[in-house]
C-alpha cells in the first residue's frame, strides 16, 4: 500500500506500532537469573515497537507531529486527541521510574544510538512547551551523563552504517545540546568531531552500502562536520574527504531492499530516507547545489516508495525516519 506522504499516515503508523509488544527484540547482557525479564518488567514505557530505541524516536514521532500540527489541520482533532491521550498516558511517572532505576543499573543501554534519540524526544518536548517534558528531565538527565561517558571513552570514530556508528548519534547529542544551550556538551562533542574526521582525505564511497545499513558512513561524517564547521569550512573538508559528494557525482542511485519482511534488510528502506536527510541538510549548508538537491528527491522518493505498512520490518521504525525527513528536524535553533 503506498503512502501519499502525509503527517498522518507517519502518526497512525507510530501509534500502532509503539503499542504493538510483539514481537520485541531484547539486547541486555545477562548477569544473573535476575536480569531475565519480559520487557514491561525491565523498560515499561518504551516497550512496544519491536524494540526501545524505536519505541523512543516512535514516541518522537508523535510528538514532532503535534508540535508542528498545532491547529490540527493535518492529524484532525480526533487523531490529534488519541496522541495525546496516549502520549499522556504512556509517559507516566510510575513507570518512568521504573525507566529510570533500569537506567541506571545498566549504563550502557543503548548506547549511542537508542539513548540519542530519547534526547531529541526531549528536545522536542521541550521545543514544544509539552508538560510531559517534566517528568522526562530524570532520564534526559541519565541519557546526557551516559552519553557524556560514551564520548569520554570514544577514542577513534565507529564507522558502521548501523545502530553503534558513532557520527549519527554525535550529531543528535549535539542537535539536543543545541536546542538546550549545553556548552559543555555541545563543545565536548565538537572537539570529538574535528579529532575524528578534520583530516578524514577518501572516504571510501565505493564500499556503501554494505547489506544491513540504514545510515551511510560518508554521509554522516559529512552531515556531523556539517554541526561543526562553517559553510566554507565545509566545502574545503569535503574537497579532501569526499569530492564525489560535493561535484555530485555519489551518491546518485537510491538502493533497493530485497525482502521488505526482513528486519536486517529493511534497513535499506531506511538508508534511503537518512540519505535523502542528510543530503538536504549537507545541500543546505553549502547554498542548496542543485545536484545534491536532486540526489535527495530521488532518495526520498525511493524512500516513501519504500515505506509498506503490511511489513512489520520496517514499519515499526520507518515513519519515525520519514517524518524527520518530511518536516526538515536537521533545521535546528536554540
Amino acid at each position: 500500500m503506498a503512502l501519499q506522504g502525509t503527517l498522518r499516515e507517519l502518526t497512525e503508523m507510530a501509534l500502532s506500532c509503539v503499542q504493538q509488544q510483539y514481537p520485541y527484540y531484547v539486547g541486555v547482557v545477562l548477569r544473573s537469573a535476575a536480569d531475565l525479564q519480559l520487557p514491561p518488567q525491565q523498560t515499561p514505557v518504551f516497550n512496544g515497537a519491536f524494540d526501545w530505541h524505536s519505541a523512543v524516536h516512535g514516541h518522537w514521532t508523535l510528538v514532532r507531529a503535534l508540535h508542528l500540527d498545532g491547529d490540527q489541520t493535518q492529524l484532525g482533532e480526533e487523531h490529534h486527541g488519541e496522541i495525546e491521550t496516549f502520549l499522556d498516558r504512556s509517559l507516566n511517572e510510575p513507570e518512568l521510574a521504573q525507566e529510570i532505576a533500569y537506567t541506571d543499573e545498566h549504563r550502557g543501554f543503548e548506547i549511542p544510538y537508542g539513548r540519542g534519540w530519547l534526547l531529541i524526544l526531549c528536545a522536542e518536548l521541550r521545543q514544544s512547551g509539552s508538560p510531559l517534558l517534566e517528568r522526562m528531565i530524570p532520564l534526559e538527565e541519565r541519557a546526557r551523563r551516559d552519553l557524556l561517558a560514551w564520548c569520554d571513552r570514544l577514542a577513534r570514530p565507529i564507522r558502521s552504517g548501523q545502530h553503534d556508528q558513532s557520527m549519527y548519534s554525535l550529531g543528535l547529542f549535539h542537535d539536543w545540546a543545541t536546542i538546550c544551550g549545553d556548552d559543555e556538551a555541545k563543545q565536548q562533542i565538537e572537539q570529538i568531531a574535528l579529532r575524528h574526521h578534520a583530516d578524514d582525505v577518501d572516504l571510501p564511497l565505493h564500499l556503501e552500502p554494505s547489506n544491513h545499513d540504514f545510515l551511510s558512513p560518508t554521509l554522516a561524517t559529512a552531515d556531523l562536520m556539517r554541526r561543526v564547521l562553517t559553510a566554507a569550512e565545509l566545502r574545503d573538508w569535503l574537497q579532501n574527504a569526499a569530492p564525489a559528494l560535493l561535484d555530485g557525482r555519489w551518491p546518485t542511485e537510491p538502493v533497493t531492499c530485497p525482502d521488505p519482511s526482513d528486519g536486517k534488510l529493511s534497513h535499506l528502506d531506511g538508508l534511503n530516507l537518512s540519505r535523502a536527510a542528510m543530503l538536504h541538510a549537507i545541500a543546505e549548508t553549502l547554498g542548496d547545489p542543485p545536484q545534491l538537491l536532486a540526489h535527495a528527491k530521488q532518495h526520498a522518493d525511493a524512500g516513501w516508495a519504500g515505506i509498506d505498512p503490511d511489513h512489520y520490518a520496517g514499519a515499526h521504525w520507518l515513519a519515525s525516519f520519514a517524518m524527520y525527513l518530511e518536516t526538515k528536524r536537521w533545521r535546528v535553533t536554540p
